[in-house]
């Protein structure tokens, strides 16, 4: 008994703390807009820029309606809204996160693959260079995806493998596309490289990882470990 009334105080608690935070909101000054930024940037005429009243708290202004109009916008794909320190709110547009680097081989600019596979710029991001980089591939246009339709496969192994195991994940330095779906995959620390296919990718990395975890095999003479075989794994050794 004396527990239930404990309990129903709680609950009172956090109804009267509910309303008392909702009014605070809505009716006072304490969280009334009074700076947006756009892209890092501080916007002066945001009232007539984006429609956004200085008399309204954060909740209630037409955000909605906002990010809607700006993805109306050439080389708009993306809007994020953020709410910071009570009076402000950010706008940030493309803000796509790489997983993974890409070297086109045309023009031979770097640029970043998002987890959908997506070509991002890497201007103005904060790059991790542990990201693994692709290389010997077309890539296309900004916010398109890889005119290498094995790109996208990729992508979608990689995302697995970075959630699976980021350790290894970080360690991957360059996966090099070949003709077909072969891939030769340069591991950091490791002077040989290993041979895979594209569709096989993850399986091909566990199945390496098992093999070195378990066998603790020599590999100070090997050129290339050739994965792309069942239940056989092909080592070609350095020439005298």
């Amino acid at each position: 008994m004396l527990l239930s009334k404990r309990i129903k105080l709680i609950l009172l608690a956090v109804i009267v703390m509910g309303i008392t935070l909702a009014g605070v909101v809505n009716y006072t000054d304490a969280c009334r807009l009074q700076n947006v930024t756009f892209n890092n940037k501080n916007i002066d005429n945001w009232q007539h820029r984006f429609g956004f009243s200085p008399q309204r708290s954060l909740l209630k202004q037409p955000l909605d309606s906002i990010a809607q109009a700006l993805i109306g916008k050439k080389n708009i794909f993306k809007v994020d809204i953020s709410y910071d320190l009570f009076h402000r709110l950010n706008i940030k547009t493309n803000n796509f996160q790489p997983i993974c680097l890409v070297l086109d081989q045309k023009s031979g600019n770097l640029y970043g693959l998002n987890k959908d596979a997506l070509i991002i710029p890497l201007n103005g991001l904060d790059i991790d260079w542990e990201y693994p980089v692709l290389t010997s591939v077309s890539v296309g246009k900004l916010y398109r995806y890889s005119q290498d339709v094995r790109v996208k496969v990729i992508i979608r192994q990689l995302e697995e493998l970075r959630r699976s195991n980021l350790d290894f994940y970080r360690l991957i330095e360059e996966i090099k596309f070949g003709p077909r779906d072969l891939l030769k995959v340069t591991i950091a620390g490791l002077s040989f490289q290993l041979k895979m296919r594209t569709e096989n990718f993850l399986q091909n990395i566990n199945k390496f990882i098992d093999f070195i975890t378990r066998f603790a095999p020599d590999l100070k003479k090997v050129k290339t470990i050739d994965l792309r075989y069942n239940k056989m794994i092909i080592c070609s050794q350095r020439k005298a």
